[in-house]
Protein backbone atom coordinates (compact mmCIF):
# COMPACT_ATOMS: atom_id res chain seq x y z
CA UNK A 1 0.00 0.00 0.00
CA UNK A 2 1.51 3.70 -0.65
CA UNK A 3 1.07 6.48 1.05
CA UNK A 4 -0.42 9.64 -0.29
CA UNK A 5 2.55 11.16 -0.74
CA UNK A 6 4.12 8.30 -2.51
CA UNK A 7 1.10 7.90 -4.98
CA UNK A 8 1.70 12.08 -6.08
CA UNK A 9 5.29 11.16 -6.72
CA UNK A 10 4.76 8.31 -8.64
CA UNK A 11 2.00 10.51 -11.25
CA UNK A 12 4.99 13.39 -11.07
CA UNK A 13 7.36 11.12 -12.10
CA UNK A 14 5.30 9.19 -14.92
CA UNK A 15 3.69 12.60 -15.71
CA UNK A 16 7.22 14.32 -16.06
CA UNK A 17 8.72 10.96 -18.29
CA UNK A 18 5.71 10.12 -20.61
CA UNK A 19 3.68 13.30 -21.32
CA UNK A 20 5.94 16.47 -19.09
CA UNK A 21 3.41 18.93 -20.83
CA UNK A 22 0.09 17.81 -19.77
CA UNK A 23 1.29 18.46 -15.51
CA UNK A 24 -1.41 20.57 -15.03
CA UNK A 25 -2.29 23.24 -12.17
CA UNK A 26 -3.96 20.52 -9.99
CA UNK A 27 -1.25 18.39 -10.29
CA UNK A 28 1.17 20.97 -9.36
CA UNK A 29 -1.00 21.20 -6.78
CA UNK A 30 -1.31 17.60 -5.30
CA UNK A 31 2.18 17.30 -5.28
CA UNK A 32 3.00 20.77 -3.20
CA UNK A 33 0.11 18.99 -1.17
CA UNK A 34 3.27 15.97 -0.21
CA UNK A 35 5.93 18.05 -0.95
CA UNK A 36 8.16 21.37 -0.78
CA UNK A 37 9.32 23.40 -3.22
CA UNK A 38 13.05 22.60 -2.47
CA UNK A 39 11.57 18.77 -2.78
CA UNK A 40 10.07 18.92 -6.04
CA UNK A 41 13.12 20.41 -7.32
CA UNK A 42 15.07 17.91 -6.13
CA UNK A 43 13.11 14.91 -7.34
CA UNK A 44 12.49 16.94 -11.09
CA UNK A 45 16.53 17.36 -11.08
CA UNK A 46 16.88 13.78 -10.68
CA UNK A 47 14.24 12.12 -12.85
CA UNK A 48 15.48 14.35 -15.64
CA UNK A 49 19.40 13.70 -15.48
CA UNK A 50 18.82 10.20 -15.36
CA UNK A 51 15.99 10.08 -18.58
CA UNK A 52 18.78 12.09 -19.84
CA UNK A 53 20.91 9.42 -19.86
CA UNK A 54 19.15 6.84 -20.69
CA UNK A 55 18.35 8.24 -24.07
CA UNK A 56 21.97 8.88 -24.86
CA UNK A 57 22.73 5.64 -23.52
CA UNK A 58 19.34 4.27 -26.15
CA UNK A 59 21.59 6.42 -28.83
CA UNK A 60 24.59 4.58 -28.58
CA UNK A 61 23.03 1.16 -28.32
CA UNK A 62 23.77 0.75 -25.27
CA UNK A 63 22.09 -2.25 -24.11
CA UNK A 64 21.30 -3.22 -20.67
CA UNK A 65 23.86 -5.06 -18.72
CA UNK A 66 21.28 -7.63 -17.03
CA UNK A 67 18.97 -9.96 -18.13
CA UNK A 68 15.30 -10.49 -17.43
CA UNK A 69 16.19 -12.91 -15.45
CA UNK A 70 18.64 -11.07 -13.55
CA UNK A 71 21.73 -12.25 -14.54
CA UNK A 72 25.17 -9.98 -16.09
CA UNK A 73 25.46 -10.23 -19.42
CA UNK A 74 27.91 -9.11 -21.83
CA UNK A 75 26.68 -6.31 -24.69
CA UNK A 76 26.29 -9.19 -26.94
CA UNK A 77 24.08 -11.42 -25.64
CA UNK A 78 22.42 -8.25 -24.31
CA UNK A 79 21.51 -7.51 -28.31
CA UNK A 80 20.97 -11.24 -28.38
CA UNK A 81 18.33 -11.21 -25.69
CA UNK A 82 16.65 -7.57 -26.41
CA UNK A 83 17.02 -7.34 -30.42
CA UNK A 84 18.85 -5.28 -32.61
CA UNK A 85 17.50 -2.10 -30.40
CA UNK A 86 17.41 -1.38 -26.94
CA UNK A 87 14.47 -1.68 -25.40
CA UNK A 88 14.14 2.21 -24.97
CA UNK A 89 14.71 2.72 -28.32
CA UNK A 90 11.81 0.43 -29.08
CA UNK A 91 9.45 2.17 -27.28
CA UNK A 92 10.79 5.40 -28.20
CA UNK A 93 10.08 4.29 -31.96
CA UNK A 94 6.59 3.33 -31.39
CA UNK A 95 5.58 6.65 -30.31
Amino acid sequence: MFTGEEKAIMRYVETLATDPDSFDDAAWADLRAHLSEDEIVELGMFLFMNLGFHTFFGTLKFYPMFSPDGRLVSQEESERLYGDRPESLQSAAAE
